[in-house]
């Protein structure tokens, strides 16, 4: 392109990947496409765009939809991106995962040949593609973010990863993750403003109709729904604890309860979840407040009361550390239209 910059942008399609997120992100950059040829001739940039396959058959079908794709031995690329697997739940998740070999086969010997701090291409990986990266080792020992309902999945599978859950974007030198479904918006965006500069993010999250700024999955994150290891231990502690949301407890009664020492107890906690027992239930307590804000009108006092708090100010902040809202925002935000 004549006075211009062509990034290849390649995205790998895989039997089990999201349809929408191999044809989401091609759609994005040709929205930036058209917006850059309103900009002056030094400042375009095209995104050439091919879907790519680590296997023989060029002809992929995933979710009703055929993919015509280009071989991605030898293709010489600016960006690999990967799409989210579809799943159900874990074991769907890692059936996808064992019919990978290709796939994690083609990353590997990629990165044998790239320095993933600083060349090309840069390999970006949305939802729970990350676990395609984590799983061909190139995430070891770097941050990375994922669908935030696999956090503690993630976490006890792939030890050697920083994994940042509750952040919607993560780079790591020439590593990009994106969170949830929908975050191959915000990934291709991310995309897009390096590559175009911010002008063209801007606007292309404007005709997508789309907040440019989002930068954390913490509102939209629901504890209950999180996808662990069903270790029984953890499942009698959160039995227990969902039952006493409004009640104090001590962890040694949590313990006796379990069977458990509380050493034990705290040991696989943060092993499966991630975090402490007490850091658990302040989830599930600002995860109940949510539910009511978002659907009664109660006032603050009250919701802060059947959250197990008595003063509003000191829930108000455990609630803004885990969702990063106030709760009055987080009204304002997701709460009835009245």
């Amino acid at each position: 392109m004549a006075n211009g910059r062509s990034i290849t942008v390649g995205i790998l399609v895989y039997p089990g990947c999201l349809a929408s997120g191999a044809v989401g992100p091609a759609d994005v950059f040709r929205i930036a496409n058209t917006l850059s040829e309103l900009q002056p001739a030094r400042q375009r940039v095209h995104f050439e765009l091919d879907w790519l396959t680590a296997r023989r058959e060029p002809l992929l079908s995933v979710g009703g939809l055929s993919f015509a794709c280009k071989p991605l031995q030898g293709s010489r690329l600016d960006v690999l991106l990967l799409p989210g697997i579809y799943h159900a739940g874990v074991g769907e998740l890692e059936a996808v995962l064992a019919d990978c070999d290709a796939e994690l086969q083609a990353l590997r010997e990629l990165g044998e040949l790239i320095d993933l701090r600083t060349a090309p291409p840069l390999l970006a990986a949305a939802c729970s593609g990350t676990c395609l990266l984590a799983a061909a080792g190139l995430l070891n020992g770097r941050r990375a973010t994922t669908s935030w309902w696999l956090g503690s999945y993630f976490r006890s599978h792939y030890p050697r990863v920083e994994l940042a859950a509750d952040q919607l974007l993560v780079q790591d030198g020439n590593l990009m993750t994106s969170g949830g479904i929908t975050s191959y918006f915000d990934l291709s965006l991310a995309l897009i403003g390096r590559f175009g500069g911010d002008d063209l993010r801007q606007q292309t999250a404007r005709v997508l109709v789309m907040d440019a700024q989002r930068a954390s999955q913490a509102p939209y994150i629901a504890s209950a729904m999180m996808a662990g290891e069903g270790h029984v231990l953890i499942e009698r502690a959160r039995s227990w604890l969902n039952a006493r949301l409004d009640l104090d407890w001590t962890l040694p009664e949590l313990a006796a309860h379990c069977n458990a020492s509380s050493r034990t107890l705290l040991r696989r906690f943060h092993a499966v979840q991630g975090c402490t027992p007490v850091q658990y239930v302040q989830q599930l307590r600002v995860e109940r407040a949510r539910g009511l804000l978002e659907s009664t009108q109660l006032s603050m006092q009250d919701i802060t009361s059947r959250c197990g708090y008595e003063d509003v100010s000191t829930f108000s902040k455990v609630f803004k550390r885990w969702v990063e809202l106030t709760p009055r925002d987080y009204r304002k935000r997701f709460g009835l239209r009245v």
